[in-house]
């Protein structure tokens, strides 16, 4: 198993090198941003207080989705490629102990991913001198275990699939149409929340627009909602994650037992 668990990271430590990379590069611009906005052009711009909150949320959010793509990183494809498939018949290794160590191999990326985001927002704090808001290390982990479980399902689609190429495009697929679906769903109930108080969006008469003052109240109204449903149903989003990576797990095992291994 622990030989597993190494080639797993080992494969897959060129492709990790190149995102990390990019993460660091990413990482140095939000740092830049703030310099200018302190010291350079961006000190003397209109909306100057807007920007550096909009790279703060990048630097303290986005940068850590961009460190747990690197660490779920598709070793299945380097097993194919170096035909790892083929090999481990040879080897006394049951179809349960290989998917097994996929999964752990992500479960340890997760947890190393997470700390190094948490140092980030403590970064990003320091840098954008703002205080820090524990919340935000909750929302890191809440990033990080949707990306778990869509890179859990995206491993048990190849298996079933043989061909991780088209796993990929059968889950971005099922991404747009989840995206795409819920765009569209957002915007009618904005259309029907405007509405219901005598204004239209997609009105062209001036006196029908939705007025700025409106649309925050339904913004905040809507933070306000979401605030309430993570803070009541918190354990529920837990007890999901969870079942879909069990059932990922147990799906990929069956997948790869009918292959014969």
């Amino acid at each position: 198993m622990k030989g597993l668990i190494i080639k797993e990271f080992w494969l897959s430590l060129k492709y990790r090198i190149i995102v990390i990379s990019v993460y660091a590069l990413l990482l140095l611009l939000c740092i830049l941003v703030r310099l200018s906005a302190l010291y350079g052009n961006i000190a003397d711009m209109e909306g100057k207080d807007m920007l550096t909150n909009s790279i703060f949320l990048v630097m303290a959010l986005g940068l850590p989705a961009v460190l747990y793509l690197a660490s779920f990183s598709h070793q299945i494809y380097n097993d194919e490629k170096c035909r790892f498939r083929q090999f481990s018949l040879t080897l006394p290794l049951t179809p349960e102990e290989i998917v097994r160590a996929e999964f752990i191999s992500y479960l340890i990326s997760f947890g190393a991913a997470t700390v190094i985001s948490w140092l980030n927002y403590f970064i990003a704090c320091a840098v954008y001198s703002k205080g820090t808001d524990l919340k935000y290390l909750l929302y890191i982990v809440i990033i990080g275990a949707v990306l778990y479980v869509f890179a859990c399902f995206n491993l048990t689609l190849a298996y079933r699939f043989r061909n991780p190429k088209k796993a990929t495009a059968i889950q971005i697929s099922i991404c747009l149409v989840l995206y795409f679906g819920g765009a569209f769903g957002f915007i009618a109930l904005m259309d029907s929340y405007f509405k219901k108080r005598g204004y239209d969006m997609f009105s062209d008469h001036e006196d029908e627009a939705v007025p700025d003052s409106l649309m925050a109240e339904f913004m905040q109204d809507m933070a306000d909602k979401l605030k309430w449903v993570c803070e009541a149903f918190w354990w529920l989003f837990i007890i999901v994650c969870v079942s879909l990576i069990y059932l990922s797990y147990r799906r990929s095992v069956r997948s790869l037992e009918r292959r014969g291994s």
